[in-house]
């Protein structure tokens, strides 16, 4: 089971990395509620162990995270992979859940090892490159070139970042 687990671990690495795709993971519902629930997990020990990251924080990530899966699923539905999104999705999520590590373990070393301002700026740069790799997802899945997938993927974040910027005033401060 372990074994398994840290095979899924590293498939989502190298997704991350560009080397893999969506493909390579098991096209599962049990899988996917799995990945659901630690996503899930990941962002409530967010709110319980960061300082700056609030529960109204962690609303917002998640309608982010919905409109952003829905507009991935309207564009896989337009070129006819229906089929394909429970294991888009479990790949989305799955290294969502890598990033989200990366950003904690960030969160905590870089300060540690960097200036305030350079700590920032790499915690940004993980956070940035999660749109190519959720580009590479899309253009997998739809089986199109990866600028397909990258446009996609841009658009899916300015939607968010819109988004974002309406429901901040209304939650409060939001980290």
């Amino acid at each position: 089971m372990i074994r398994n687990v840290l095979t899924l671990f590293k498939t989502f690495v190298e997704i991350i990395f560009l080397r893999k795709g969506p493909d390579d993971i098991p096209h599962s519902s049990v899988l996917f509620v799995m990945v659901v629930a630690i996503w899930l997990m990941v962002g409530i020990l967010a709110v319980m162990v960061v300082e700056s990251y609030q529960s109204s924080s962690f609303l917002v990530d998640l309608i982010l995270a919905f409109v952003g899966l829905g507009i991935y699923a309207i564009a896989v539905n337009l070129f006819g992979k229906g089929a394909r999104l429970m294991r888009c999705f479990t790949t989305i999520l799955g290294c969502s859940i890598v990033f989200s590590i990366l950003q904690f373990g960030g969160s905590l070393a870089f300060p540690m090892l960097l200036a305030e301002n350079e700590a920032n700026w790499a915690l940004l740069l993980i956070w940035l490159w999660s749109v190519p790799v959720e580009g590479h997802i899309i253009a997998r899945t739809i089986e199109q070139q990866w600028i397909v997938g990258f446009l996609a993927a841009f658009a899916v974040l300015l939607v968010q970042l819109n988004l974002l910027a309406v429901l901040k005033p209304m939650l409060g401060p939001v980290a």
